[in-house]
């Protein structure tokens, strides 16, 4: 009798003991619950397009008639202005117009194709320049970017090397105008053994590679500031193709095809005069077309950068004898500035001394740092 009689009161506490601790568990998991939701920041912008789709997400840049938003699920976009019908962003913002005048909102505003301004009339979205400018962007002073890398190979066995490459690119950059610098170094060495008549070692250095290469160029931005004119000045020397010094000069006309900070590419077309002063064969000078490629694309959210330079200069009375140099690498950041790359380099001068190689390829791995 006394079992029976214990067997509901034991259920009984043990449902309540099972309820409180459900309800200690739900509670613990409903606080953290809320206090992730809260860490999770809700988007600052609203975007319907005109066929009356919703995007929300951060305005993260406007530039080029685009607005660049970062999204939870789609990452980073980019939407034309002449696609929205209207936009609301909470985030503060500072415009730049076509004219050159600056704008701070403490939230940006956009309906049917103007910017909502306060205290005065709205603006049309196609006088926006670009949004958050830095100084230079809004016409005040330069920007500097540069480079330096090298690769160095110290090599003891059976035979004894030393390698220097080294190059150095900077650009200084404002509204009105560019300057661009470029130069390399490479200096090859070894130390041969030679065993004479009477047994003994003879120990001499002999350079392998000797040569350089410099490039300045000045642009002048037009009133498209996409497009500009510009001259640039070359000079090389390599000792092993018979190059004391070649020098090219002459103008061009370039343009920005694409100027987004994830994918750049300028292409100049113009004239250069071209004089080379051989070691040994005899000196030469020609008029050639000179066409360049300057680009790289960015992926990875930026984590891997493709680059180009290509120069070629046709040589007008004889094809054959026309140079082209072409260098395609991928860089990819290190920690605090440094950067390395792995880096392809194929040229072509047709107008070597005759007994020289008119191909020169190379595959480089190079350790910089980045300014």
């Amino acid at each position: 009798m006394n079992m029976r009689c214990c067997q509901p009161t034991v259920r009984i506490h043990l449902l309540l003991l099972a309820g409180l601790y459900s309800s200690f568990v739900s509670g613990v998991a409903f606080a953290l619950s809320d206090q992730l939701n809260s860490e999770v920041q809700l988007p600052t912008a609203r975007i319907v397009l005109l066929d009356d789709s919703i995007i929300f997400g951060d305005v993260t840049d406007i530039s080029e008639g685009t607005v660049h938003v970062s999204t939870l699920w789609m990452g980073e976009i980019m939407i034309p202005l002449a696609s929205i019908s209207t936009l609301e962003s909470e985030k503060e913002i500072e415009l730049l117009t076509t004219d050159d005048r600056r704008l701070s909102l403490s939230q940006l505003q956009l309906v049917e194709g103007e910017v909502v301004l306060e205290g005065e009339n709205n603006l049309s979205v196609q006088k926006l320049s670009m949004s958050n400018p830095e100084s230079w962007e809004a016409g005040q002073g330069y920007h500097l970017i540069g480079r330096a890398s090298t690769a160095f190979v110290y090599n003891r066995g059976n035979t004894d090397t030393d390698e220097l490459n080294a190059d150095l690119e900077m650009t200084l950059e404002s509204r009105r105008d560019r300057f661009t610098v470029r130069g390399d170094l490479e200096d090859t060495s070894s130390n041969i053994n030679t065993i004479t008549e009477n047994g003994d070692t003879l120990r001499s250095n002999q350079t392998t590679a000797d040569n350089w290469q410099f490039t300045g160029k000045y642009d002048y931005y037009l009133a498209d500031p996409r497009n500009y004119v510009g001259v640039n000045l070359g000079l090389t020397a390599d000792q092993f193709a018979d190059v004391n010094q070649r020098y090219f000069v002459g103008p061009y006309y370039g343009r920005k095809l694409f100027t987004r900070d994830d994918l750049k590419l300028d292409a100049e077309l113009g004239i250069s005069y071209v004089d080379t002063d051989f070691i040994v064969a005899e000196d030469s000078d020609y008029f050639g077309a000179n066409i360049n490629f300057t680009g790289e694309t960015s992926f990875l959210d930026g984590s891997l950068t493709l680059y180009l330079r290509q120069v070629s200069i046709v040589n007008l009375s004889s094809m054959s004898k026309s140079i082209f140099r072409t260098t395609v690498g991928l860089r990819f950041p290190l920690l605090l500035g440094f950067e390395a790359a792995a880096e392809m380099s194929s040229d072509y001068d047709g107008g070597a001394a005759e007994g020289k190689k008119k191909h020169d390829d190379a595959l480089k791995l190079r350790v910089g740092y980045q300014w």
